[in-house]
């Protein structure tokens, strides 16, 4: 059985069609809550505060040693801030720290370096960051994209430093204060790493940090490494409406990553699949003549499976997919004596 793997949206960038192999656009649907600005008012400081790649990215920090904001509560490890997501998300993670290193590594020119820097820039314009709302005195090292049918929600790591915020109000949420815009965009700048994004969406984050909130998409996370430079996850029901069997279009599946890093002992550029299967469906071998990349494994447990595509040929990476199986058990009436 093969599978083929679905889009909700139309993505932030031509290029993110390639990113899980055939994708179709199903539906599109990108809201917002009010234009804020016109596109030619926008101010992409802060999509160029993170990075000192050279070609993409150049933006001038304030000189001297930066403030510090006030933190209550630091969150590390990213695969613990999907605990504070609403559910239904499509999630976008980017190591800009990593991707600073593979650029001085591999070089700038290198085809995971720039499809990565296009993907992370795109991630980054919308006009829920526009510099006249919110502004970094930091470069940003890792974030997370979460979007809610176009309505974007950031988690960023940029070293506690002081953020400066338009605000129209401050509003409570238990222990923490939400402080809110008038063009609808909300910040969190209480905790590490800060969020920013549709005030709805930031208010639930402060709802489930008061909560304590732990989800089972955190723990499928925690079982993948944390080394990637690029990655794409879903969990529950959006992971069902993401990944289907190509002959069925059944929905298999309540957990979904795919993740992109350079193996340096391999030489070789790697996709990652984790998923939890929801039936009797695991990953399985694929036939020579079906695979397009030089190597490929898997490992499958009782309640979450692994696949690792590799290849020196980052274009074959980017379109490599596992092959996925199925064990369909049926209750059969038992025959009628006489």
């Amino acid at each position: 059985m093969f599978i083929k793997i679905y889009s909700l949206r139309k993505s932030f960038s031509s290029s993110l069609s390639s990113l899980l192999g055939n994708f179709i656009f199903h539906r599109s649907t990108a809201f917002m809550a009010r234009k804020l600005e016109k596109k030619s008012a926008r101010i992409l400081a802060l999509i160029l505060a993170f990075i000192m790649l050279g070609s993409v990215f150049a933006y001038m920090a304030p000189k001297g040693t930066p403030e510090k904001r006030e933190v209550k509560l630091k969150i590390e490890d990213f695969r613990k801030w999907v605990d504070l997501a609403p559910d239904e998300g499509l999630f976008y993670y980017f190591n800009l720290s990593e991707l600073r290193d593979l650029s001085k590594k591999l070089g700038p020119k290198d085809p995971l370096v720039n499809f990565t820097e296009t993907e992370a820039k795109n991630a980054l314009s919308s006009e829920y960051l526009s510099g006249r709302i919110v502004q970094l005195t930091e470069p940003i090292s890792e974030f997370l994209l979460a979007n809610y049918y176009g309505y974007p929600l950031y988690f960023m790591e940029e070293n506690d430093s002081k953020v400066h915020f338009v605000k129209y109000a401050d509003y409570p949420v238990g222990s923490y204060t939400v402080q809110i815009s008038r063009y609808g965009v909300a910040m969190l700048d209480e905790i590490s790493p800060l969020v920013i994004g549709y005030s709805q969406l930031v208010m639930e984050v402060a709802k489930n940090l008061n909560e304590n909130r732990k989800t089972e998409c955190s723990d499928y996370l925690s079982r993948l490494q944390d080394n990637y430079v690029f990655a794409f996850f879903t969990c529950g029901k959006m992971a069902g409406e993401v990944l289907r069997l190509n002959q069925t279009n059944e929905s298999i599946a309540d957990f979904f990553f795919q993740g992109f890093r350079y193996n340096f002992t391999s030489q070789q550029y790697e996709k990652v699949w984790g998923v939890h299967f929801v039936q009797n469906y695991f990953f399985t071998e694929l036939n020579e003549t079906e695979k397009d990349f030089d190597y490929y494994y898997f490992e499958n447990s009782d309640d979450f499976s692994i696949a690792v595509m590799g290849d020196k040929n980052f274009t074959k990476v980017l379109g490599a997919i596992p092959r996925v199986m199925g064990v369909i058990i049926k209750e059969v009436e038992a025959p009628k004596e006489g």
